[in-house]
């Protein structure tokens, strides 16, 4: 049982650090710094692959030229993208107005946006998919239900402690 309850507290422990730093990336999603993007396709090859996980923050749009990779907001879902820029212009009033495309096969995407764009400032390579399915409520609830059972067993699995004798 201790070998198990060992086991149980450096899962736990790895979950917790996993869980930390989620917790830091969506607190910053809350506060308008950060977001995290997966790249569900090779489209943006050879900066991203398919399942990298991303980290888009603000940068200036005077940075970015054609070739560079965006996160565009998703035909009024709310949600956002990953594309690639075509071509950008800046408007008189100050503005930039950018052409971005998916991949080279699609039509480009005009959008107008201020002084900033959201672009990939962090990669972490191949774990997107896995973080994208986790979020899922068909993976969310088995995994929460997985870390109750981790502590069941590091909680019930304690050694008891040694009954105190007293020396006569």
């Amino acid at each position: 049982m201790r070998a198990l309850r060992t086991a149980a507290l450096i899962l736990l422990g790895c979950l917790g650090l996993v869980g930390a730093a989620a917790a830091v990336l969506w607190s910053g999603s809350l506060a308008g710094l950060a977001r995290a993007e997966v790249a569900g396709t090779d489209a943006m090859a050879p900066q991203y692959a398919a399942g990298d996980l991303l980290v888009v923050t603000r940068v200036p749009a005077e940075r970015l030229e054609p070739g560079d990779v965006v996160s565009v907001p998703a035909g009024g879902t709310g949600a956002t993208h990953l594309e690639r820029i075509v071509s950008m212009e800046r408007a008189p009033d100050g503005a930039w107005s950018m052409t971005t495309a998916v991949s080279a096969e699609r039509e480009g995407t005009a959008h107008r946006i201020g002084a900033e764009a959201w672009a990939p400032t962090l990669r972490i390579p191949v774990v997107g998919t896995a973080v994208a399915a986790a979020a899922s409520p068909a993976y969310a609830i088995p995994i929460a239900a997985g870390v109750l059972l981790l502590l069941a067993v590091v909680l019930v699995g304690r050694t008891p402690a040694a009954p105190v004798t007293r020396a006569a």
